[in-house]
């Protein structure tokens, strides 16, 4: 009987990878769990477009390139763009009464089986770039989707002066709506802004913490976009000359997402900001937090302690929440009771009793905070240290038998302790209290999709570096832009690290009121990496670019 050769064995006889590469690859899809395709991409021995034809010949299926294909417009009424993103499809063409689909998986064929009865035809598929769909996707479904509501709303320089109330009702502003947010949860954003301009309206992604642009719509758009966000916010939509805060929970791509949302005026109109957080998403697992495992193995020996106060110090958006979430979760049980104050409740977990403040009422970190004394405590997080109020009752909490996890802003670690000083704190309060400190950073993460050989590093780099000049003999990587990416080099963020474990060199100078220096001198000769160190090794390990290790930390 005729037996299929498997994909590792087609793909050392056409002289992709090695079969070391393939020993290798199967080897680490026992701990991945994912198909040996990907595993082998993600691995760098790969790339996509050499994978997919051998696939194609494998499975029986042609490959087809999206990016040379004519998809006519009148050919997505076959496919509804829910069911084109979630089996990732595309249909390309249809002749006579068939009907040809670019799919990521040619062997789903339940799917191939609707689309037929839904349109009595007969489906030939062939095998696409699952990127490449989902470009097309992007590309078709939403530009189409933004044309017809703009059309159907006939907006002018007159229609936005027309009742917003009633406006934001009409169906194709809903769409529209609902396309900008579908689209920047899609490609993974983490804010979107609506900024009217001179003779624009633009929409911008923050995606791996830099800006993108997404789309740019007529200046006449704004107002009843705007309007729209501002209703599912329950905000007042006739007020735009004051900024204004609120919320929108919906269900996006099978998930529920929720967006904070921040109105301000500016020349042209109103910008509207908003925050995703995607609960699916977030990573509450110490062990995929990126520390390395001497930073681990600090972080986990003062989350283990019975009192004391672990902070967490970086700049917005460097993923600090997400980290004491990780600790919290690390430590929860039936056991134990943790009672946690933030602004707001970003995710919720269980076995934790989560109080979010509320401003008009007059509900703060410092009061929820001494209620939370009389609420029998193991474990307390306040979600930002931002006065002496608050930082007094922390720190006393901290003192008198509970475990206790925060956030502040500082520039490193051994300032963490200088800041709560200055704020007011006896040093000796301060010195008592503290366990550890994290400094946080994100690093963008080198594209696993288009890594390859990084030929630019020089030897004075190595030198800035403080590293032996025989590390330029290493091989280092960099992407070098792909659709995947869009073009940037990078694909997702990795945490990079700075943990001081309060030791008693350290307390002695906090009591003392010692420079920051002197602070960061003692906790380095204490066993403390820099946030240079900690980034470095990350470039080191092919994670990250130098690019990111000087734009993330000071030289020292």
């Amino acid at each position: 009987m005729f037996k299929r050769k498997k994909i590792g064995e087609l793909l050392i006889e056409a002289g992709h990878i090695t079969e070391k590469d393939l020993n290798i690859g199967l080897a680490e899809q026992k701990k991945r769990g994912k198909r040996i395709g990907q595993v082998l991409i993600e691995l760098g021995y790969l790339t996509e477009d050499k994978l997919l034809p051998i696939l194609g010949k494998q499975l029986k299926v042609p490959f087809f390139d999206l990016s040379k294909a004519d998809i006519k417009p009148d050919i997505l009424t076959y496919v509804p763009e829910k069911i084109a993103r979630k089996h990732l499809l595309v249909p390309i063409s249809f002749e006579g009464k068939t009907l040809m689909v670019g799919m990521s998986d040619p062997l789903d064929v339940f799917i191939i089986d609707e689309i037929q009865f839904q349109n009595d035809c007969e489906v030939v598929r062939c095998i696409c770039s699952e990127n490449q769909i989902n470009e097309t996707i992007d590309k078709l479904y939403v530009a189409g989707a933004m044309a017809d509501a703009l059309d159907q709303l006939g907006i002018s320089s007159s229609a936005t002066n027309q009742d917003d109330g009633k406006k934001a009702e009409d169906s194709p502003l809903i769409k529209m709506v609902n396309t900008i947010f579908n689209q920047a949860v899609q490609k993974g954003s983490s804010d979107i802004h609506i900024e009217p301009d001179e003779g624009e309206l633009r929409i911008r992604y923050r995606i791996d913490g830099t800006m993108i642009i997404a789309m740019t719509l007529q200046l006449e758009a704004k107002d009843s976009i705007v309007s729209r966000i501002k209703i599912l916010a329950g905000m007042d939509i006739s007020e735009k000359r004051l900024p204004q805060d609120g919320r929108i929970q919906m269900i996006i791509l099978d998930k529920q997402i929720d967006f904070r949302v921040s109105t301000i005026p500016v020349q042209f109109g109103e910008k509207v900001v908003l925050r995703i957080l995607d609960k699916s998403n977030v990573i509450v697992n110490l062990d995929d937090m990126g520390f390395t495992s001497h930073n681990l193995r600090l972080v986990r020996k003062a989350i283990d302690s019975p009192n004391g106060i672990f902070l967490v110090t970086g700049p917005t958006g460097s993923g600090k929440t997400t980290t004491l979430y990780a600790c919290l979760n690390a430590i929860r049980s039936p056991e134990i009771n943790i009672c946690t104050v933030e602004n707001p409740v970003e995710y919720r977990i269980k076995l934790i009793n989560q109080v979010q403040v509320r401003a008009e009422i007059n509900l703060d970190f410092a009061t929820v905070l001494r209620a939370f004394l009389r609420q029998d405590p193991d474990v307390i997080m306040v979600g930002e240290i931002r006065d002496r109020e608050t930082a007094g009752i922390a720190i006393e909490a901290a003192l008198t038998g509970h475990l206790v996890f925060a956030t502040l802003h500082t520039n490193d670690a051994p300032s963490t302790p200088t800041r709560l000083i200055d704020m007011g704190i006896e040093p000796f309060l301060v010195a008592g209290a503290i366990l550890c400190v994290v400094s946080q950073r994100l690093a963008r993460r080198v594209c696993k999709f288009c890594k390859d050989k990084d030929t630019k590093i020089t030897p004075e780099l190595i030198t800035d570096f403080h590293l032996p000049p025989e590390t330029i003999e290493k091989t280092f990587y960099r992407g070098k832009g792909c659709d995947k990416c869009a073009n940037s080099g990078y694909k997702g963020r990795i945490g990079i690290h700075e943990v001081m474990f309060t030791t008693e060199a350290v307390r002695r100078l906090v009591v003392a009121k010692a420079q920051n220096d002197d602070i960061m001198e003692a906790a380095i000769k204490g066993g403390m990496k820099t946030l240079r160190d900690d980034a470095i090794g990350k470039w080191l390990e092919g994670l990250t670019t130098p690019d990111e290790v000087i734009a993330l930390s000071r030289s020292d």
